[in-house]
């Protein structure tokens, strides 16, 4: 069997993995890398897919899969039905942002449609099978649909894929399911993106973070919260809701259409549906031609508005960047990781944000707050112990999280790999 890196190997974005057995040929996501000037996609050249399979629906996991249709690489593609949801939604508004910055892109509208034409559904628990091996996909516990996937070869090797995952509950999901640890695992492909650290008490987060925001609404400044349309912008929502504030919770950008996917089409994915659904009720959703309005009251009143993109890489956040960095009454908080050279990131490192062709430094409070959606440290340490794998795989990080993580493994006896762009691994 060979195990090959075509991208997320010692970075975060582009996860793409190809398993080639002897009667098989499959890839474990494909997606791309953002950041601030450019998108960086997967290395497909000499690839003849039997089948895809997608951990969960980020675009750092599927932004490429369009590419494949565009190659013409026809050939199913297996998730949960939300992913699928999710997926469309996301793949349709990157191409959106795309044309809109007369970017050039290596697929089209066309090439979306193919690729979720050839999607097909998977439950969760139930095992499937294919060619020379069978799948089960586990609940990963990192976004509603996500998955870690579980491949048990005829040749008895046995593969599992984290994908992203995360093990204690949020207000939006349940931990992860890991009876995925009942059965030998020969291959544990693992994530890392915080392999050197651990997460603060949520409880205590949560505290520091609604505290910020009623601080920066009480002083009459507007409360600017970056989130990611999926996942993040409705656990805001859920922890705003219990502030009690006599202003507005505005949310703005794709979050509010991935909130009514959710509740229309996928509950059984939601930790708590009905609390979702009586929140979302409650919240005020922007449309882009009230988007003025909304600016004018927060400019008057102050309040708090939940936007996308998460790491300030396009999407509505922008505009209220533009209007308040001026402001030393309001916030910009950051609820998330920020990759590498995206704009949230050098926002964070530097002080300084770019907006067209210039380089500011906003007067407005800056805060950051990571409700990770991945496994801390300690949580991923968990997974390595209980699965117990005869080969251990560390990708999805960046290089000094990966270092860090395989100096642990070793020190306990795992047949450890750290591979690069490219690199190959035959078991």
């Amino acid at each position: 069997m060979d195990i090959l890196f075509r991208g997320g190997a010692m970075e975060v974005g582009r996860s793409c993995i190809e398993i080639r057995s002897d009667n098989s040929n499959i890839l474990l996501d494909c997606g791309v890398k953002l950041s601030e000037d450019n998108s960086e996609y997967p290395i497909l050249n000499k690839l003849y897919p039997d089948a895809v399979f997608v951990s969960h629906a980020h675009l750092d996991h599927t932004g490429s899969l369009p590419i494949l249709s565009h190659l013409q690489m026809h050939c199913p593609i297996y998730s949960t039905s939300m992913t699928k949801a999710l997926t469309k939604e996301l793949l349709k508004d990157s191409l959106k942002i795309g044309i809109e910055e007369n970017r050039e892109l290596p697929f089209n509208k066309g090439d979306i449609n193919k690729t979720l034409h050839h999607n097909k559904n998977v439950e969760y628990g139930i095992t499937y099978a294919m060619r020379d091996f069978e799948y089960t996909f586990f609940d990963a516990g990192h976004i509603p649909g996500s998955a870690s996937i579980y491949l048990n070869y005829a040749n008895n090797k046995k593969v599992l894929y984290t994908g992203d995952i995360k093990l204690s509950k949020t207000r939006l999901t349940n931990g992860a399911d890991l009876s995925f640890c009942d059965n030998d695992i020969d291959i544990l492909i693992i994530e890392s993106t915080y392999g050197n650290r651990c997460h603060p008490d949520r409880k205590q987060l949560e505290k520091e973070f609604l505290d910020k925001v009623k601080e920066t609404v009480e002083r009459g400044g507007a409360a600017i919260i970056p989130a990611f349309a999926v996942d993040r912008s409705q656990e805001a929502i859920l922890m705003l809701s219990n502030l009690n504030l006599d202003n507005p919770i505005y949310l703005d950008g794709m979050g509010a259409k991935i909130t009514r996917i959710m509740l229309r089409q996928h509950p059984k994915y939601i930790r708590n549906h009905k609390k979702l659904k009586r929140v979302f009720s409650n919240t005020y959703v922007v449309e882009s031609d009230e988007r003025h309005h909304v600016m004018k009251d927060l400019k008057e009143n102050g309040g708090v508005v939940v936007s996308t993109a998460g790491m300030l890489n396009g999407g509505p956040v922008i505009k209220y960047i533009s209007n308040f960095w001026n402001d030393h009454r309001s916030s910009l908080i950051f609820t998330g990781y920020q990759v590498k050279n995206t704009a949230g990131r050098i926002l964070l490192e530097t002080g300084k944000f770019p907006i067209g062709e210039m380089l500011i430094e906003p007067k407005f409070e800056i805060s950051f707050y990571e409700f990770s959606a991945h496994a801390g440290m300690d949580e991923l340490r968990t997974i390595v112990k209980k699965t117990n794998p005869e080969n251990l795989i560390i990708q999805h990080g960046e290089e000094d999280s990966i270092n860090a993580f395989k100096e642990w493994a070793i020190g306990e006896g795992f047949n450890t790999f750290t591979p690069r762009l490219c690199d190959k691994i035959k078991i």
